[in-house]
């Protein structure tokens, strides 16, 4: 080929490995704060796992699957082998139309997902000191989100074990003391009065900017990446000689 055709495989095969560098950095990222997330707040996790049917994990997985494309499409392109870009082009496109897929449905359902958690979080509620690990895991959230019961602390007056009535647990309380989720009615103040579901919700929404952002940056790169796959795919089938 042409010394300026060679430059522009150059150039196009450098900016894919610049797109499979920031995939690889991306899914390394996701799979290190998932598992941080797990170790550090074990207790949260296990109430959020309860109440949001494993959705946790997505963050994980999600990172994986980055990890492991990035490294096909690395060996792909240091291959310079058709069949093998194609498929990691093909690949980039389902995972993008699937990214697109969930976003909209997770939009399109928002108010619903806000309901069957506030149920699930009920739930969980029942099973207040029944279970070990559920105990310690809402006692973490609410002091960790500052937050009482699923609505608001007024739910824990409807527990199926009928532990509680007209009190709550410690963990409800604004400054932890013995006794004081007694007499929640009467002495209201001493308590976190919002429901954890909204204050969860509300912490989501105050980090949605920067997620979004993350999400838009990531969809931007694999449009590059989908697009430096085609153009290498079509100089390879015009028979060019790696240098």
């Amino acid at each position: 080929m042409k010394p300026e055709s060679s430059d522009k495989v150059v150039c196009i095969k450098a900016a894919l490995f610049f797109v499979i560098l920031f995939f690889w950095v991306t899914g390394v990222v996701l799979i290190c704060l998932g598992a941080s997330v797990q170790m550090k707040l074990s207790d949260v996790s296990i109430v959020v796992a309860e109440t949001s049917s494993g959705a946790p994990m997505v963050l994980t997985i999600v990172g994986m699957v980055i990890f492991f494309l990035s490294g096909f499409g690395a060996v792909a392109a240091i291959k310079e082998n058709n069949f093998l870009i194609k498929s990691f082009t093909v690949i980039m496109v389902l995972v993008f139309a699937t990214e697109i897929i969930v976003g909209m449905s997770a939009y399109s359902y928002r108010d619903k997902l806000h309901r069957d958690v506030l149920s699930r979080f009920m739930k969980v509620l029942n099973k207040y000191g029944k279970e070990k690990q559920i105990t310690r895991g809402v006692d973490g959230v609410q002091q960790e989100f500052q937050c009482c019961g699923a609505r608001n602390f007024t739910d824990w007056f409807n527990v199926s074990s009928g532990t509680f009535q007209n009190s709550v647990p410690i963990s409800c309380c604004r400054n932890i003391v013995q006794r004081c989720g007694e007499d929640a009615l009467g002495h209201s103040e001493r308590l976190y009065q919002e429901g954890c579901v909204m204050k969860m919700t509300m912490w989501i929404s105050e980090h949605f900017d920067l997620i979004g952002a993350v999400g838009v940056g990531l969809g931007f790169t694999q449009i590059l990446g989908i697009l430096f796959s085609c153009l290498l795919v079509k100089i390879l089938r015009d028979k060019y000689v790696s240098m």
